[in-house]
């Protein structure tokens, strides 16, 4: 084969380099030959893990090779592609391990083929965004409808305005994303939002492995937030009230009601599956909360049971939980409860934060100080809710999320409050549906609800079943991350990306390692290393000094820098020279 003749030549040419690849792998060349096919099959063949990799013939290494194109066209980055194929086939760990470069040099292949691929592509983007952009054209027909009866202007202004606040925030976070960028970037990527293109495009960058050092967020943290403000603002609100809208008056509605509110629960499924498949494959997570991420497991047929069931489970969630608000807002026997589904709603938001409160978890993860956090967190913490409530997103049970004991009750009142709202929900005999087929529809979920989450924790890796239960809280959890951790990136991480007060209690640590090993980051300069991300306080005195002093740039950011109104330099003095200065004043 020719593409194999010319490999030959290259390695030839370096035997240098290669020498000790073959000498492991003698029949690597066939099996680049294979990887570089990109040919797209939709399963991954197994190599006997008896028969030793020095002994493997052509079919081993067509195996072997294909099978990366497959984990290629599944995965968000080549990085997630190698990873797995790597963990799938245990013989090639000598390679990672003994050859060096090799794992780099597998990467620059991975992401080069998933940037030429069509397959992974076109999978991700076509899916995601079809069903994003097929939920808004619904959206907007079924507005046309509403506004050709005069009995539902208000139910159509009211899916008016969800579609705008969801276009608003997003805009909002194209300014707070794009603010260094110029005036014509930021107006393609107003366009991109305004004419509902920015799933497609969310997840062309996220499957390109994109990169772009002059925006805030990486492309994948892009894409899940943009995805919430979709859930939180849209998705979510528009199917209850397509709901609702349905019960109370069937023949104003139409048939091609139910059409789109299936595809806004499909919506809701695949988009809260997405992310939660996203966050847990994505290598950095995985290697820097080893205890959380993980659970998706590394055989690609397992992963992909593990996506549709994901899907189906999180569109019967919401389904069930959209359901039954709209029977909650229809409950109105004796007109005594016409507020019923608002104050029910307010209650468990207060009892939420209220919990987070008194657990002493109420300020969320990002850093930010003053007005600028209170605010911010409620926020956060409001949209968080929502989002599992209705779609139940199964990486929300994180502790800087809402935590696993609130996700997990949340997941089974979803199914609960259907049947206590039918309770106070008025038959008045209609005849598209009665309270009995109600009852029967609201059963069958029920049931294929339970029986698929039965399915996915006996494919998931059952040793990540206490995060579900988990109680520990986001300033614990940090605390634990940092003292538990055995590799310098992991603790930085930990300890320089999340609020700083979530590491209080451990403060003393953490100036002792800081102190103890900053000179040597700073001659080596690793990747993970940004000296400015270290407050002042924690960096010793003739580093802070050295850095800049008062000058140097800040750690935290406020409200003004978050939407681009304010410097992000501040006069700040060292604790040690303000305490120093105090002496000598004595």
């Amino acid at each position: 084969m020719e593409r194999t003749s010319r490999l030959k030549e290259i390695f030839e040419d370096n035997d240098f380099l290669s020498a000790a690849l073959l000498e492991r792998c003698p029949s690597f060349v066939a099996i680049l030959s294979f990887i570089l096919e990109n040919k797209l099959n939709f399963h991954v063949k197994n190599v006997g893990g008896t028969v030793k990799m020095i002994d493997w013939g052509e079919e081993e290494c067509k195996r072997v090779g294909r099978s990366l194109a497959t984990f290629i066209w599944s995965a968000t980055t080549g990085e997630h592609a190698v990873d797995a194929w790597r963990l799938h086939y245990a013989q090639l760990n000598v390679l990672f391990e003994e050859v060096e470069g090799f794992e780099e040099f597998m990467r620059v292949i991975a992401n080069n083929l998933l940037r030429d691929s069509i397959y992974g592509m076109v999978l991700r983007v076509s899916v995601g965004a079809a069903l994003s952009t097929l939920d808004a054209v619904t959206d907007i027909y079924v507005i046309i409808t509403y506004y050709q009866s005069k009995e539902l202007y208000g139910q159509a202004n009211a899916m008016l305005a969800m579609i705008l606040c969801n276009l608003l925030l997003q805009m909002l976070s194209v300014q707070v994303q794009y603010k260094k960028k110029s005036r014509a970037v930021k107006v393609k990527e107003a366009l991109i939002t305004m004419l509902f293109l920015r799933p497609a495009v969310d997840a062309y960058r996220v499957s390109t492995n994109h990169e772009d050092n002059e925006v805030n967020i990486d492309p994948l943290a892009e894409m899940v937030l943009d995805k919430c403000c979709e859930l939180a603002c849209e998705s979510v609100p528009g199917c209850v009230l397509q709901m609702y809208v349905w019960l109370s008056k069937p023949e104003l509605a139409g048939t091609f009601a139910l059409a789109s509110i299936g595809i806004s629960c499909l919506t809701t499924g695949f988009t809260s599956a997405l992310i939660s498949f996203d966050m847990d494959l994505d290598v950095p997570h995985r290697k820097n909360q080893p205890k959380f991420y993980g659970y998706i497991p590394n055989e690609h047929g397992a992963r992909g049971r593990c996506f549709i069931l994901m899907t189906v489970i999180s569109t019967l969630h919401n389904m069930s939980r959209s359901f039954g608000c709209a029977l909650l807002a229809l409950s109105d026997k004796d007109n005594l409860l016409p507020l019923f589904l608002p104050l029910f709603i307010g209650s468990e938001i207060g009892l939420y934060l209220l919990f987070k409160i008194g657990k002493g978890d109420l300020f969320y993860w990002i850093r930010q100080n003053g007005a600028t956090a209170i605010f911010g967190s409620v926020f956060a913490r409001l949209v968080v809710k929502v989002i599992v409530d209705f779609s139940g997103c199964i990486h929300f049970r994180h502790p800087y999320e809402m935590g696993g004991p609130c996700f997990t009750i949340s997941l089974l009142w979803a199914q609960v409050l259907p049947f206590v709202a039918l309770v106070f929900f008025a038959d008045k005999g209609h005849e598209v549906y009665t309270k009995d087929n109600i009852i029967v529809f609201l059963a069958s979920t029920c049931l294929l609800w339970l029986i698929l989450n039965v399915a996915f924790f006996c494919t998931i890796d059952l040793s990540y079943l206490n995060t579900f239960f988990r109680t520990k809280t986001a300033p614990e959890y940090t605390c634990e991350l940092f003292l538990t951790s055995k590799e310098d990136y992991q603790k930085f991480r930990a300890m320089f990306k999340n609020r700083i007060e979530y590491t209080k209690s451990i403060h003393g640590d953490v100036k002792d390692w800081v102190a103890a090993n900053i000179d040597q980051w700073r001659r080596d300069e690793p990747e993970w290393f940004k000296i400015e991300k270290i407050p002042d306080e924690f960096l010793p005195k003739n580093v802070f000094e050295a850095v800049g002093g008062a000058k140097r740039r800040r750690s935290s950011v406020g409200l003004g820098e978050f939407v681009g109104l304010r410097e992000e330099n501040e006069r700040r003095v060292h604790p040690q020279a303000v305490e120093d200065m105090r002496i000598e004043d004595l």
